[in-house]
């Protein structure tokens, strides 16, 4: 570990986070670490639009980005927010921010500024280190139906729990304060790698990010948790959420054994923070490295079930533990990967990969199709340009970089711009 890096490291564990190789338990480096109407489900089909033409959040262009940066800005959006970890916005008004504090609030950005009362408070949670309320996804039909789902670390005992919720009959800006269902509830020993990101997907199910329950080097049994599908645990998630008790979506890969329904994809560490290209359908992770590699893994539309990202048998595209090699026999591989010491990196000297977006919004014409991404303990944020899972470019995007500290996450809201959540309280939108 780099002096630069350590010290950076020193500072988040102030923050009650720690750095990729710590084993205690504590958090990592992102809340949640160690060291997007849909179509019907079942389709392939993206979020309501023509792969590679418009949105409803305006005319994206092309599918490809174009080579080069626009030069690019951050501006202020709301103030006060305490330890913001998500920024999201619902069907009903694209214009309306939803942010997750991770303390158990989610508050309500309306022209600018924050409203007075929380949207929803989550009581009896863990709120120290990784934990807490780390993530929101609206219903697809949240505008008729009212429902949207959460992602907690409740107490006692300490549990990973995806719950729904409905908005109020009176108060579009307030929800019913009681959960109607919980969709998952799965014990946690530990601490730290909760995952937490929620997102529907193209094909209208709920997309979940498992850790892989925490501490060091996957220490859970003899092949760790990433790689055993018989564990909730180091695995993205993909729900039904209208197919109670066990809420797996058909076409997981093993509904019909073999592993918990509910998997759609294993080998992962930490997933903190994925997203769905709402032009291509494609899914973007970011998944927290151990002790020297991050990575960005880009899954091409369509997606096949049952993907395995490798974790703990790789670390980035490098062999972690060589014994388990075999048991990853088809490794999706990352589209990206770095160094915790390389410091000339796009992202350099990380060690927390936070993952974002592609950005298709109308602002920016020049940034459509570029995927912005960062990480908790580099002040630098990367762009990277992909055309048909080829990556072409990877970028530093000096103009976006030593803008703010910790970060936390990246969002977007209806209309496809993109917004940067620090978890010292600042939220920023990405403008020309």
């Amino acid at each position: 570990m780099t002096r630069s890096l350590l010290v950076l490291c020193l500072a988040s564990a102030l923050a009650g986070l720690a750095c990729g190789d710590d084993d205690s338990g504590a958090a990592d480096a992102s809340p949640g670490t160690d060291a997007p109407g849909t179509d019907a489900p079942g389709t392939d089909a993206p979020m309501g639009v023509d792969v590679g033409e418009g949105t409803d959040a305006g005319d994206p262009g092309p599918v490809c980005a174009t080579a080069g940066l626009p030069a690019l800005d951050l501006e202020p959006v709301g103030e006060g927010f305490e330890q913001p970890v998500f920024v999201t916005s619902a069907p009903d008004d694209p214009d309306v921010l939803y942010v997750i504090e991770k303390p158990g609030r989610i508050i309500v950005v309306q022209g600018g500024a924050r409203r007075g009362e929380p949207f929803l408070e989550v009581p009896n949670l863990f709120t120290d280190g990784e934990q807490g309320l780390l993530g929101l996804a609206f219903h697809p039909d949240y505008e008729t139906n009212g429902r949207f789902f959460t992602f907690e670390v409740p107490r006692g005992p300490r549990r990973n729990t995806v719950r729904e919720y409905r908005r109020s009959a009176g108060d579009r800006f307030r929800a019913d304060a009681e959960p109607v269902a919980t969709l998952i509830d799965e014990p946690d020993s530990e601490s730290n790698h909760n995952g937490g990101m929620l997102a529907f997907g193209p094909d209208g199910f709920l997309y979940v990010g498992f850790g892989d329950e925490g501490g060091a080097d996957d220490r859970h049994g003899p092949v760790g948790n990433g790689l055993n599908p018989d564990t909730l645990f180091g695995s993205i998630l993909r729900l039904d959420v209208d197919a109670a008790p066990q809420y797996a979506a058909a076409g997981n890969p093993f509904v019909d054994g073999g592993g918990r329904p509910q998997i759609w994809a294993i080998g992962l560490r930490n997933p903190w923070r994925f997203s769905f290209d709402r032009v291509t359908g494609d899914l973007w992770i970011g998944d927290v490295g151990q002790n020297r590699f991050e990575e960005i893994t880009q899954m091409t539309a369509p997606i096949a079930p049952g993907a395995n990202l490798g974790w703990r048998a790789y670390e980035g595209n490098s062999v972690f533990d060589a014994d388990l090699v075999d048991r990853v026999p088809d490794h999706t591989a990352p589209i990206i990967d770095f160094d915790h010491d390389d410091g000339a990196a796009p992202v350099g000297n990380g060690c927390s990969v936070t993952g974002g977006f592609v950005y298709r919004g109308s602002a920016i014409p020049g940034l459509r199709g570029w995927y912005l991404y960062g990480d908790f303990c580099s002040p630098h944020i990367g762009a990277i340009r992909a055309c048909d899972g080829e990556l072409q470019e990877h970028v530093r995007v000096d103009d976006l970089s030593f803008r703010g500290s910790n970060l936390a996450s990246f969002g977007q809201d209806g209309h496809g711009e993109i917004y940067l959540a620090y978890l010292n309280g600042q939220v920023m939108r990405v403008i020309p």
